[in-house]
């Protein structure tokens, strides 16, 4: 009776975080290029490894069950248009590569995110709404005008009263051979694990990269739908593992006063 209180208590344990991912998937459905994370659960076996290996106590009791792993769901969000000439959507694989600010990635480390909401800084260089860099450096001259951002990354642009159009820079993406374990590190930024391995960078429309859009945004890939079955599935899940133990306790008070 002892193991189903704390059988009981990590099933909620591990519920309350689903519910806590879920939250944070809703409260960012209108944040552009924001993924969708979900949790993977294991069961915790009531087995060690040894005694597996030899065959015994193959009728043990499971532990209960934990969370072992949270990670983004690196789907396409839908397209949203805007006709800003700084708003660049990816579609497929890919990632911007920007170079961090502030406390994040201090070793130098870059940063990767699919939020194409752009704009020039101060320096004339192109860089996120959170004031970072893209990595390519891209600086835009302040007399273009009519610029234009092809599917494969180049920017054009006519310059002062030239008559004809000139290359002002070129768009890369990253990609990952594992981007599902990128590690969100806020700010619709992610950084590089040994688990999702270094970013290959490429030229959008190449083999295995996607390509960009102008005048979009890529909008969040949470589906209000899906969220909302998972959350109610979590409570009810939640809701019996509190009567579990509350089931448990009660049986242990009778335990308690059977000698009364």
């Amino acid at each position: 009776m002892i193991d189903a209180l704390y059988i009981s208590a990590s099933g909620l344990s591990s519920q309350q975080q689903q519910i806590d991912v879920i939250s944070n998937n809703l409260a960012n459905m209108q944040t552009p290029g924001y993924k969708r994370s979900r949790v993977a659960f294991t069961d915790v076996t009531g087995t060690t490894a040894g005694q597996a290996q030899q065959g015994l106590a193959t009728n043990a009791v499971g532990a209960g069950a934990q969370i072992t792993d949270t990670s983004p769901v690196m789907l396409d969000g839908t397209l949203q248009q805007t006709s800003n000439t700084w708003d660049i959507a990816i579609q497929g694989a890919g990632f911007f590569e920007i170079q961090p600010t502030g406390d994040v990635g201090q070793d130098g480390q870059r940063l990767y995110t699919r939020a194409g909401q752009l704009k020039v800084d101060s320096d004339g260089y192109l860089a996120t709404v959170g004031g970072q860099r893209l990595a390519q450096n891209i600086q835009v001259p302040t007399d273009a005008k009519n610029i234009v951002i092809s599917s494969t990354g180049e920017i054009s642009a006519t310059l002062g009263s030239d008559q004809q159009t000139s290359i002002i820079g070129n768009l890369e993406l990253a990609t990952f051979t594992s981007p599902e374990a990128l590690r969100s590190v806020g700010g619709n930024d992610y950084a590089v694990t040994p688990a999702s391995g270094d970013a290959s960078l490429g030229k959008p429309g190449d083999a295995g990269v996607g390509t960009v859009t102008q005048g979009y945004v890529e909008g969040s890939n949470v589906d209000l739908v899906t969220e909302m079955s998972a959350l109610v599935l979590a409570q009810r899940a939640y809701q019996l593992n509190a009567r579990v133990l509350q089931a448990s306790d009660t049986i242990l008070d009778t335990i308690n006063n059977l000698n009364r």
